[in-house]
């Protein structure tokens, strides 16, 4: 079963946790930073990626970037923002064997793209009712990303 994140927050609530990212790098204060560095340069990628997918309802490449990301969000402890995003690959999917299945139901010939997709997502098992959530957890990662790069450059100054 897939429990749907609501993207609120707390006063005070901290959506970065370095606890991870100190011990993979042995504490070494340079790994971190450059780490940190390296992910405050990726989030504006990420965001207008998953933006414009979104935009378009381009559902493989909204799926992409949210995996893509949610492995660098989970390395800064960014939890939360990662199960969201880790829902949003899934219902991604899910859109996307939709979209395949009304072609192939219609007779249309798959291109060699679609099949490939095809055979990645044809498994999944989301459903309308779940993609209705899409909107909101692209929202969640959108409005918090700014809020966890601000504590990451906090963090920066700290170390």
């Amino acid at each position: 079963m897939i429990i749907i994140l609501f993207c609120r927050m707390t006063q005070g609530e901290q959506l970065t946790d370095l606890s991870y990212l100190k011990e993979m790098s042995g504490n070494d204060i340079s790994i971190i930073e450059e780490m940190i560095e390296i992910f405050i340069e990726q989030i504006p990628e990420f965001t207008e990626e998953v933006s414009n997918y979104f935009e378009i309802q381009n559902w493989e490449g909204l799926g992409a970037v949210a995996h893509k990301a949610k492995s660098s969000v989970r390395t800064m402890g960014m939890d939360s923002i990662g199960d969201c995003l880790e829902q949003l690959e899934h219902f991604s999917k899910g859109n996307l064997k939709f979209e395949l299945q009304i072609k192939k139901e219609n007779g249309i010939e798959l291109s060699p793209e679609d099949e490939k997709n095809w055979n990645n997502v044809m498994h999944e098992t989301t459903n309308d009712v779940e993609m209705r959530h899409i909107p909101d957890l692209v929202e969640c990662f959108l409005s918090k990303c700014p809020l966890a790069v601000d504590e990451l450059k906090s963090n920066l100054k700290k170390l």
